[in-house]
């Protein structure tokens, strides 16, 4: 059974969470507001629904109404959420005209928080959606990571964590964001030499790796890339005549082997004395 289910034994506070949503003020007021004047959050980080905990959270307002108000802000004629967005789409979805609610005043970047916040309780954001929620705030208000974490009652190592997500290339984000890879696999691929990480990726789901598995993985993966042959240039005819000229030079076989913008050259000898000559050639004795 899984947590989700397992929550409601716990009772209604564990599937609405209620200790999840900033609880109104002693001056706060509870009212009805029509559905239709409220908008979704723009700032909402949380981009996926799950059908199957909404189709729950449907039963239980059938049954007993929504018992934690939702908070809102006023934008003009209308109403923005801040926080309760399942509880506003079940609603709707149940075709109630109104819903209990909280008017607060709130500033972008505060709405921003408390989406975030609100998620990160319930645990409701993949690791992805929280990243990129962290990166928002950076962005748009300058926050550092320790500020950001201070303000999220999180580790900035934890923070620093979520944003490295955000480095990995776009199929493997998605493997992440659906669930097939958890955050740990994730940030273990970033040390992984870029051509094999989605390679790696694709085993570690195959083969259901731990993370722990798909480290030791990469660690011999950056070992193997280090051996790879390197890729070596055919000479030209003016780098052969060169070649032919050196080995004219040095009385014995020369090589002249190129790779990316460089290379070497290479003197056979074939014993210590033919070492010696060649040496005596080189430093001009």
């Amino acid at each position: 059974m899984t947590d989700r289910k397992r929550g409601l034994g716990r009772g209604l506070a564990a599937l609405l969470g209620e200790n999840a949503v900033p609880v109104a003020a002693a001056h706060e007021i509870v009212r009805e507001i029509p559905l239709a004047e409220i908008r979704p959050n723009p700032f909402q980080p949380r981009k996926n629904f799950d059908e199957a905990t909404l189709d729950e959270l449907k039963a239980s307002i059938a049954e007993y109404g929504v018992l934690v108000p939702v908070i809102v802000r006023r934008q003009g004629e209308i109403y923005e959420l801040i926080a309760g967005e399942r509880r506003w789409r079940a609603s709707a979805a149940l075709a109630r005209t109104t819903i209990p609610a909280i008017v607060r005043t709130s500033d972008d970047r505060q709405t921003l928080e408390y989406a975030i916040v609100e998620n990160l309780q319930r645990e409701d954001l993949n690791p992805l959606e929280e990243a990129a929620g962290f990166e928002h705030l950076m962005e748009e208000y300058g926050f550092t990571q320790e500020e950001l974490a201070r303000r999220l009652g999180k580790s900035r190592p934890a923070v620093a964590n979520a944003l490295r997500l955000l480095g990995l290339p776009d199929r493997i984000k998605a493997m992440v964001a659906g669930g097939r890879l958890s955050a740990g696999h994730g940030r273990a691929l970033l040390g992984a030499p870029e051509s094999l990480r989605f390679s790696l990726a694709e085993r570690t789901v195959k083969e259901s790796l731990t993370v722990r598995a798909l480290e030791r993985l990469v660690e011999r993966s950056k070992g193997n890339a280090q051996r790879r042959p390197t890729a070596f240039h055919a000479l030209s005819a003016e780098e052969r005549d060169f070649e032919a000229r050196l080995r004219e030079r040095f009385g014995t076989h020369v090589a002249l082997v190129r790779y990316g913008n460089g290379g070497r050259i290479e003197l056979r000898f074939a014993d210590d004395a033919e070492l010696m000559r060649l040496g005596d050639v080189l430093l001009g004795e």
